[in-house]
């Protein structure tokens, strides 16, 4: 009698184990997709049309000091942005980001600095920048040519007095 309950037991063991396998092999598919789905939301804001190296027009530009010598951004097609400049007084600084949609990410090359980029659509980019602990907004216009670019920001800088900046690159 013995011997007949533990085969009974085996065999609802058994069974218990291939139906759990089973549902695990149908669910496995429906995981693999939300892994993907969630690789590719976790990588970079794909550039589109903003991927390109980019210089900046000064004659059509405005800034709220005296304007750098250079002003070159380049954007690769993850979205990496890199931006080489040359201040009025001859200081040269290069940093970099790659966005995350809706995400801080940290500015390399920049102290204590993020930016939330969001994808508003193929032509228009906005980032919200933590700088020092203080806000600042700013927009990526992508012109319909795709040869153009318009960057605009505004914020508070290190003394407390608000700015405002806009920056006409031109695709090279």
């Amino acid at each position: 009698m013995r011997e007949v309950r533990e085969k009974e037991i085996d065999k609802a063991s058994i069974y218990l184990m291939i139906s759990a396998m089973k549902r695990c092999l149908l669910l496995s598919p429906s995981f693999a997709l939300l892994a993907v789905w969630l690789a590719l939301a976790a990588a970079g804001i794909p550039a589109g049309g903003f991927a390109g190296t980019w210089a900046a027009n000064f004659e059509k530009s405005k800034f709220p000091g005296p304007p750098p010598k250079v002003d070159m951004c380049t954007i690769d097609t993850d979205g990496t942005v890199t931006v080489n400049e040359t201040n009025s007084e001859g200081k040269s600084t290069s940093w970099h980001y790659t966005p995350i949609q809706g995400k801080p990410v940290p500015v390399v090359g920049r102290e204590n600095t993020t930016v939330t980029v969001t994808k508003i659509n193929d032509h228009t980019n906005v980032h919200v920048w933590n700088i020092n602990g203080k806000v600042a907004n700013s927009k990526s216009v992508l012109s319909k040519d795709g040869k153009t670019t318009v960057f605009t920001m505004d914020g508070v800088d290190k003394d407390g007095k608000p700015f405002h900046e806009m920056v006409v690159y031109d695709k090279q």
